[in-house]
Order: structure tokens, then C-alpha cells, then sequence
């Protein structure tokens, strides 16, 4: 049984949709062949634990038809590529020479 963490690294691999088509072509291979693709026969073709674990539902989806493999994003990603986004936005408002208009407030002028 694979840890959690090797199979989120599994997930998170940048070879993760070619990995699957592989995983796909083999099991399609092995039911011709013998009828059923057993865990056994995927080490046997080379895919570690936690990948067998990781992309066994998204191979079998794609020998149902279904050719989409989504795009699974480690936790945090979306939120990080937010963030850089909004510093990007800073720093060019900042580079730019941007000033921040002054406010008044009760007779005092705040900058």
C-alpha cells in the first residue's frame, strides 16, 4: 500500500497524462490477451505503487471512451497562482510610479 504522500506525488507529476495512456494501452494489451489486467501484470509492466493507484480510474476511463483525463492540481496551486498575480499587479502599479491619492479625514490629510 503506498503512502499518501507518493501518491499525491504521482498526481502532481509533470509525465502524469502520458503515464496514463500508457497505463491504458497496457491494460487494453493484457485484457486482449488474458482476459483481465490484474495489479500483478501493471508492476510487471513497470508502473510503481502509488502510480497504479493514482491513475488506474483515469486509464480505465479513457478505455471507456471517455478521452478527457482531467488536470489535477496539488493543493494550494490555483490559491499561489492567485497571489503571484496580485503581487505581479503590484509591483507593476508600483514600477509605474503609481501614486496613492490622498484622503481627507475629518480636516487632516492623510497620504
Amino acid at each position: 500500500m503506498p503512502s499518501p504522500s507518493q501518491v499525491r506525488a504521482a498526481r502532481a507529476a509533470e509525465n502524469r497524462i502520458t503515464r496514463v495512456l500508457l497505463m491504458a494501452e497496457v491494460m487494453q494489451r493484457q485484457e486482449a490477451s488474458s482476459g483481465a489486467c490484474t495489479y500483478a501484470d501493471l508492476c510487471a509492466a513497470g508502473f510503481a505503487e502509488a502510480e497504479i493507484e493514482a491513475y488506474r480510474d483515469d486509464a480505465r476511463r479513457l478505455i471507456g471512451g471517455l478521452d478527457h483525463v482531467p488536470e489535477i492540481l496539488p493543493p494550494g496551486r490555483v490559491e499561489g497562482r492567485m497571489l503571484v498575480a496580485q503581487a505581479q499587479a503590484i509591483r507593476a502599479r508600483r514600477e509605474s510610479g503609481y501614486q496613492v491619492p490622498a484622503i481627507e479625514v475629518a480636516g487632516a490629510r492623510i497620504a
